[in-house]
């Protein structure tokens, strides 16, 4: 009877480990899932950001070189 409560131990034991190990992979996917939400979204404001710079910059060139002045 020792030796079956032994192998029942080995096998708790074993699915622990199985059980954290999973939850350790879930975390580092999340971890990574919202590394690569951050990282687009940062993408995309900056692009977008660099779209408006680039129209304000357009805009302002038209001005100065129409006008000769600021706008």
């Amino acid at each position: 009877s020792g030796d079956i409560l032994l192998d029942q131990d080995i096998e708790g034991v074993v699915e622990d480990s199985i059980s954290s190990s999973w939850k350790r992979q879930g975390l580092a996917l999340l971890q990574v899932e919202c590394y690569l939400m951050l990282h687009s979204m940062v993408v995309y404001l900056s692009r977008n950001l660099n779209l408006v710079l680039l129209k304000q910059g357009f805009v302002a060139t038209l001005c100065t070189s129409f006008f000769n002045h600021d706008c």
